[in-house]
């Protein structure tokens, strides 16, 4: 058996030692979250979106089940989008600086007075990989496939309104 406190905190765990063994061989990265964007979409406020040059307000009003988004007055289906933005996790921590491709930006304003917002960077580094900036830090790489799909969910939700638009 051992034992565990974290920082100064009175709280001391009892671990076991396979427990022991796997926190101690672990490195920083190791402990650190994959997400891209940790904030959780119920405190996001809004959400300005930007592709080839193009900037797009989604805002959300409500809360849980009764929570809806829109893209100006128009109430949309936001479901694939915030998928794909969840979906954008860490395949390998990095400190490399971007390139000059950028792919999409985003910045999640939220209701919160410490960290009001999260700006997003996503440049393309190879075909396999992009490297994301947040809040003008490099942070990792992620798979060039799920920044792809960020991309896509973005474009059919603009493409759907300009359907209906028509219409």
């Amino acid at each position: 058996t051992a034992y565990a406190r974290v920082g100064d905190s009175p709280l001391v765990y009892s671990i076991t030692s396979l427990e022991y063994t796997d926190l101690t061989a672990a490195s920083y990265n190791d402990l650190r979250h994959r997400e891209v964007l940790t904030a959780d979409f119920d405190h996001i406020l809004s959400l300005d979106m930007t592709l080839e040059g193009e900037t797009y307000t989604f805002t959300a009003q409500g809360e849980g089940d009764d929570r809806v988004w829109n893209w100006g007055e128009q109430e949309i289906d936001f479901s694939d989008l915030q998928d794909a933005v969840e979906a954008l996790a860490a395949s390998e921590f990095t400190h490399q600086q971007p390139g000059d491709q950028l792919e999409i930006s985003f910045t999640a304003h939220l209701d919160s007075e410490v960290f009001p917002q999260v700006a997003v960077e996503l440049y393309r580094c190879d075909g396999a990989s992009c490297l994301a900036v947040v809040d003008g830090e490099s942070v990792c790489l992620v798979d060039r496939a799920d920044v792809v799909e960020l991309m896509e969910a973005l474009r059919a939700v603009v493409l759907a309104d300009y359907t209906q638009e028509e219409a």
